[in-house]
């Protein structure tokens, strides 16, 4: 309780500040914005979310897991191996670009170049979060995030206020975090000597761990995706906007992770060679799960309010974000999730992962072109239900 408070407090007072930076943004979208503009924004985001799968996104957790241990050389080579692959994403990207403009869509044409260009140092160098997080400096990393955070703030709602251009948007958003993060890790992640066979076992299992997210990134981008084909930019644009307070109320609570990874890591495994569940650890989860649930009823009570004032031209948004709402308890997924990854349990987040995000995918795939924007919710809360009860189930067994 000492270690979650100490590292606790930095983790959920930046995730909280970041998710009001955010919030703040999300306003000036809604007022500054058309529908169909906001719409194509978060089509060309769900895309370059897509591309960054080549960034080996799995070594996060690896790099983290890895300097918690003490082998703290393995995030300036994990980050060589990350820029490597983003480049096959990136010339992925400038194909794509290359099309659009021949066949006269410069609009998401351009949009794809400036991905193209960005990949290799906007989502890569993001790594001196997971060296931080295995060296347990909570503060610096809050610091440094909350800098990244207001920086990228201050760029988008400067730039919404000069001009709705899609363009120059998507560079704002993109370039200056990406320069700071590159700023960041040089002045963060020392130059170590490196521990040959201790960095190549940690890079191994990034990479495993980038496999297993592969269709969990196409599964959380698709909707948007399959919402844009359907239904046009404008019902992506009602559709963001309703899962947009979810995602940031969890927001506060995503700093979890970092927080238990370490302490999981660190565990010795049993003379049979099994980690055993920390002490009262489904006590801890359960807790965890009712505080969620908690969280969930008060912002279903309060969501006509915030729509009708900060996004008047979005509360057809409301009743979708609502039920969206009563999936919040899933969230508790996180903790056996981040036992899992301490645990280094591969092959089992691996099973974990193609469960989800196939059924997460088929779910999209049949209920949006049926039901729309309440398809791709339902899709969702099932999705999650899934997920948590799964993820439960792996640990108890193990």
């Amino acid at each position: 309780m000492i270690y979650l408070a100490h590292g606790g407090f930095w983790i959920f007072a930046g995730q909280t500040i970041s998710s009001l930076s955010v919030f703040v943004v999300a306003v000036a979208f809604a007022n500054l914005l058309p529908q169909e503009t906001y719409g194509a924004y978060k089509y060309i985001l769900s895309l370059a979310a897509l591309f960054a799968v080549f960034t080996l996104p799995g070594m996060t957790h690896a790099v983290a897991r890895a300097v918690a241990r003490g082998n703290t050389s393995v995030a300036r080579r994990a980050l060589r191996w990350r820029i490597r692959w983003s480049l096959i994403g990136s010339a992925i990207a400038f194909l794509g670009g290359s099309y659009y403009f021949l066949n006269g869509n410069t609009q998401l044409g351009s949009a794809l170049f400036l991905i193209a260009a960005t990949l290799p140092f906007y989502d890569t160098y993001a790594l001196y979060n997971a060296y931080l997080t295995g060296t347990r400096e909570f503060k610096k990393q809050t610091l440094y995030h909350l800098t990244t955070q207001s920086l990228s703030m201050a760029a988008l709602v400067v730039t919404l206020l000069l001009t709705d251009n899609l363009f120059l948007i998507l560079f704002a958003y993109f370039v200056p975090v990406a320069i700071a993060r590159f700023v960041i890790f040089r002045k963060t992640v020392p130059q170590t000597e490196p521990a040959a066979q201790k960095d190549e076992d940690d890079i191994t299992y990034g990479k495993h761990l980038s496999v297993i997210n592969l269709l969990g990134v196409v599964a959380s981008n698709i909707d948007k995706v399959l919402l844009w084909k359907f239904l046009g930019p404008a019902q992506l644009a009602i559709y963001a906007f309703a899962i947009a307070i979810p995602e940031q109320v969890r927001g506060p609570l995503k700093g979890m992770s970092n927080i238990m990874l370490p302490k999981f890591a660190v565990q010795p495994a049993g003379d049979d060679g099994r980690y055993p569940t920390p002490h009262a650890f489904w006590y801890k989860f359960l807790l965890y799960a009712a505080f969620l649930g908690s969280i969930s009823l008060v912002y279903i009570a309060i969501a006509p309010f915030l729509f009708m004032f900060f996004f008047p031209t979005y509360t057809s948004s409301i009743l979708f974000s609502q039920i969206l709402a009563l999936g919040l308890v899933t969230g508790a997924q996180t903790m056996p999730a981040t036992l899992l990854t301490a645990q280094r349990r591969a092959k089992t987040q691996y099973v974990l992962s193609v469960i989800r995000s196939t059924v997460q995918i088929i779910l999209f795939v049949m209920l949006i072109p049926l039901f729309g924007i309440m398809g791709a919710i339902l899709a969702t809360i099932v999705t999650n239900t899934v997920n948590l009860i799964s993820t439960v189930i792996a640990v108890v067994i193990k």
